[in-house]
């Protein structure tokens, strides 16, 4: 029986394909990762996504800590993303080029999962709801009252509200407002310290 050669080039074409495709997941699922929380928020099937992007997280830490002991730190370990201080060892101070190198070549990503914010207590809320009216009372129109269900949040917008916030607090009439409104609060809370 003859081979038909348009039948075997595309077999052929498909499998190269398919090759090429193989070898460029990891680096796929490396750069989704790096591109943003992709965690999901449900259970089952999803539940064995985020651990893929765990992986790919875990691994881009530990190529960190692995490149900081080949540029002189040997004491610098990973602990993994379930330990409060994913790292062991890093020096304080000043960074050198060598270390700069390595966080460059491995940047920091944000964890793929979001966490929920705690809930507000009872009396959180009150106070909350009460310094808002004060704060629109006292010439901050939108200033909005608590969230009694904060929703699960990425590292990355968690960042960016945190600077918003802290920009907001600059502001004269806010900060004015805010001393009125809660006269016991400290710098932290009007964004001037740390």
């Amino acid at each position: 029986m003859p081979i038909d050669g348009r039948r075997a080039g595309r077999r052929a074409g498909r499998g190269i394909r398919y090759a090429a495709l193989a070898a460029c997941a990891p680096l796929l699922v490396a750069v989704l990762t790096a591109c943003g929380p992709g965690g999901p928020e449900t259970t089952g099937e999803a539940d064995s996504g985020a651990a893929g992007l765990w992986d790919a997280y875990d691994r881009q830490k530990q190529n960190l800590a692995t490149c900081l002991n080949e540029k002189g730190l040997p004491e610098v370990r990973y602990l993994g993303h379930d330990n409060m201080a994913e790292f062991a060892g890093l020096p304080e101070g000043e960074l050198t080029p060598e270390l700069v190198e390595c966080f460059q070549k491995w940047p920091a990503l944000d964890p793929p999962v979001k966490d929920t914010p705690p809930k507000p207590t009872e009396e959180q809320l009150r106070e909350g709801r009460r310094i808002a009216a004060c704060m629109r009372e006292n010439g901050v129109p939108d200033w909005p009252d608590p969230d009694p269900n904060p929703a699960p949040i990425d590292g990355a917008t968690a960042r960016r509200q945190k600077e918003a916030h802290r920009a907001t607090m600059q502001q004269p009439a806010v900060r004015a407002a805010y001393q009125i409104c809660n006269p016991d609060s400290s710098e932290a809370a009007l964004g001037t310290a740390g």
